[in-house]
């Protein structure tokens, strides 16, 4: 069959390109998009400053309605809403039954050839296979992926808010809950209050934490933390440090998640912590390292540790967001800052890449504005 995709060919060269897509393969389920959110990640490849094979379909976060299924799938049919997952889990190997699911072997194979396993490749152009970013390339009318990157939501579920659950939100709101296991009365600090740091937030927020202190360059996305529990919101400049050390007694936060992934960021995130504090790294890139650790982080004794995909077990933890959106807990709607049509995609990447807003959502299917 036929549909139409955003293709990147070179840096910033992307074009609508008519796409032949295969039927679903075993395990495997075709998905007709509803709407995408545009993540910092997929900037990170426009740009080129992600090496990536190409050409790629880009996005990685997403929702859709499952329209055919492959041999061997069960647990969906076609009618089913699902939101995509950019890391599949197999649910068999020694780190899916061992608690760490975001860690399994298979997810790991998806998302490093942005192909589905055994790096398959079920787009052409111009009889050209094309990558499909993380194995799922949702900047697409339609995918066929993985069918365990597929997780059945309720279709009451806004397409909209749906499509940030598989990456911002469960990414930032499992790096503070199950990452950072913030527990009641424990102080946080989130530095990078995007769309995965505003839902750190809002992790921070239900697990408990009293003190909360969102840190960001951009005024409108710490007045969205605040909406969304921060206690207290900083600008980030030369003084913030300071500032963090008086909303905490002097001592620093017991919990810091960094998000923003640079050099100064990661800087500021090990020093805010207090001695014995924690610290989550979720977006550093592979030339950020932690500077002077042997007096910030030995002789603080602060433990520091990578986050990857918010150390989340989609199959759990994207029902259980789902329930607690549903009951008023978790706001989602909030984080769709701008929308923006199929063939706008550039725009909305150029708008997530002036660090504006907490979310873009590219509109997929048109009846969802009706």
């Amino acid at each position: 069959m036929t549909t139409q995709a955003i293709l990147l060919e070179e840096p910033t060269q992307v074009r609508v390109a008519d796409v032949e897509l295969d039927g679903p393969g075993p395990g495997e389920v075709r998905v007709r998009m509803g709407a995408t959110g545009v993540c910092h990640s997929d900037v990170g490849v426009y740009t080129g400053h992600l090496p990536t094979r190409r050409p790629i379909i880009l996005g990685h976060e997403g929702a859709g309605t499952v329209v055919d299924v492959g041999a061997g799938v069960t647990h969906l049919e076609p009618g089913d809403r699902v939101a995509l997952s950019w890391l599949v889990q197999c649910g068999q190997c020694t780190f899916c039954r061992g608690g760490q699911a975001f860690l399994c072997a298979q997810g790991r194979s998806q998302l490093g050839n942005n192909a589905l396993p055994g790096r398959r490749l079920p787009a052409r152009v111009d009889g050209v296979p094309v990558n499909q970013f993380c194995g799922l390339g949702t900047f697409a009318r339609e995918v066929v992926v993985h069918a365990g990157s597929a997780i059945k939501v309720p279709s009451t579920l806004p397409m909209t808010t749906a499509a940030l659950i598989g990456c911002g939100v469960v990414t930032g709101f499992g790096a503070a809950v199950n990452t950072a296991r913030v527990r009641v009365g424990e102080s946080v600090v989130v530095v990078g209050c995007g769309g995965v740091g505003l839902n750190a937030v809002q992790g921070a927020r239900i697990a408990g934490a009293t003190t909360i202190i969102a840190v960001d360059l951009h005024k409108d996305r710490l007045k969205i933390a605040a909406d969304l529990g921060a206690t207290h919101t900083l600008l980030s400049d030369d003084q913030v440090i300071e500032h963090i050390r008086e909303l905490t007694g002097g001592l620093g936060a017991d919990k810091v998640i960094e998000v923003a992934g640079r050099q100064a960021t990661v800087n500021l995130a090990v020093r805010a912590a207090r001695r014995g504090g924690d610290v989550s790294l979720v977006g550093a890139a592979p030339e950020v390292v932690i500077e002077d650790a042997f007096t910030e982080v030995i002789m603080a004794a602060r433990a520091v540790r990578g986050c990857l995909y918010g150390s989340s077990d989609v199959q759990h933890d994207i029902p259980m967001l789902v329930d607690l959106y549903e009951q008023g807990h978790l706001r989602l709607d909030e984080l769709v800052t701008r929308t923006y049509a199929f063939d706008e995609v550039q725009q909305a990447i150029e708008y997530c890449s002036g660090e504006q807003g907490a979310r873009a959502v590219v509109i997929l299917d048109e009846s969802l504005e009706a």
